[in-house]
């Protein structure tokens, strides 16, 4: 009897030196979870320095007991157990991954597989907060209100007032599975967009469509996020007094669709400082005088070249300083003279006027080598032709729109 007490004693202290040293950070429950990082050590103790027993995968599934160590778990995989580093596995009771889609229109699906039902599709952009993982398939949860509210334009009111509040829950958070192929991780503590260059979809748009109504995007919005989108963020966030890094970011997201006053006029966009006038030319010509220069903006182009005023009396008579200036010219023209009418903007000192400008050499000269046989029209509001001392319908109208760009 007293041999079998030994036994039982001897027995009972050896299986104490495996039960694990911290109960207090035991698991609730044997977990499954997913390793997410590739070649991942298992370890035989719950050290960098101990011996690997194998390399596991990304996406392998394994079984957590415990974190007995603060940063290691220990786990099963098949019929290997031991340790491996918190940092390398997704446990679904503790962690949650940040990401954002990058494929416009990714159908998220009911089961992890690429023949299951679809639940419904996410923009590119659109962040996304991953709750679990199966294999190769995210889990993931979106706020997908703002793009249902876009999608639904044509249901009717009382189609959405029928709805109950449970289920207008609902609609505002899609849940489902993606392929982790078309989900980029972040470092964000919390899902939201994020728009970049080469990103394209109705979010792009909706951007776009805000950046031109602030003033800061001149091109229509296509739905593509290209150079012209990216040098326009990049001005917003200048003038938010945020990072310029052209990146649409939380931050950025929240700013261009508040009610913050921040935007630019076409003017200030092709570097013309202060307000545009809409300035009489009896008044104009007498800053404007005979043999003074001014930098002449097309409005419409943004290129600038500079001119020297030659003469007349009811309008400005002007002339191309340099060779470059009559190319520049000449290219807002599409590379050949024009009679048309086109607005600019006058900047003459740091006094800047609306004005109309035609393209055609014609008349007398001052200055040799610029490439410009003649002079051109500058015309203000109220100015007249030479002809018949009328004022200009065309010219006129294009005054006024340089006047309205330039607010």
């Amino acid at each position: 009897m007293r041999r079998l007490f030994c036994i039982v004693i001897v027995i009972a202290a050896a299986a104490a030196l495996f039960v694990p040293t911290a109960a207090a950070k035991a698991m609730p429950y044997f977990e499954d979870a997913t390793v997410i990082g590739d070649e991942v050590n298992m370890r035989m103790r719950p050290t960098t320095e101990s011996p690997v027993i194998m390399k596991l995968a990304q996406g392998d599934r394994i079984g957590v007991f415990c974190e007995e160590t603060e940063g290691w778990y220990r786990i099963i995989y098949g019929n290997y157990r031991g340790y491996i580093s918190a940092d390398y596995v997704f446990l679904p009771s503790r962690d949650q991954l940040i990401g954002h889609v990058l494929q416009a229109g990714l159908s998220v699906r009911q089961n992890p597989g690429s023949y299951s039902g679809v639940v419904g599709t996410l923009n590119e952009g659109t962040g996304v907060t991953i709750t679990n993982i199966s294999g190769e398939w995210y889990y993931i949860e979106a706020d997908t209100l703002e793009e249902l509210e876009e999608a639904d334009e044509a249901q009717s009111e009382e189609a959405v007032l029928d709805e109950d509040e449970d289920a207008e829950d609902d609609l505002a958070i899609l849940r489902g599975y993606v392929h982790r192929d078309f989900v980029e991780l972040s470092s964000a503590k919390t899902a939201s967009t994020l728009l970049k260059p080469g990103m394209s979809g109705a979010l792009v748009r909706n951007v776009q469509q805000n950046l031109r109504k602030r003033g800061f995007l001149m091109a229509s919005a296509t739905g593509f996020f290209g150079e012209m989108t990216e040098n326009a963020v990049k001005e917003f966030q200048k003038k938010a007094g945020i990072k310029d890094d052209g990146i649409i970011g939380q931050r950025t997201y929240e700013i261009l669709f508040s009610d913050a006053d921040i935007s630019v006029t076409r003017a200030e966009r092709h570097g013309i400082r202060g307000p545009i006038r809409m300035t009489e030319w009896n008044s104009v010509k007498n800053v404007f005088t005979r043999g003074s220069r001014a930098v002449v903006t097309d409005v419409r182009t943004g290129r600038k070249f500079t001119v020297r005023r030659y003469g007349g009396t009811l309008h400005a008579d002007s002339e191309p300083m340099t060779a470059n200036d009559t190319a520049t010219l000449r290219r807002i023209y599409g590379g050949s003279w024009s009679w048309s009418r086109r607005p600019i903007w006058v900047t003459v000192g740091s006094r800047t006027y609306a004005a109309s400008m035609n393209g055609m050499p014609h008349g007398g000269a001052s200055i040799g080598g610029n490439n410009f046989n003649g002079h051109f029209c500058i015309h203000f509001k109220d100015s007249r032709t030479h002809t018949g001392n009328a004022q200009c319908r065309m010219h006129q109208a294009a005054v006024r729109y340089a006047f309205e760009k330039g607010q």
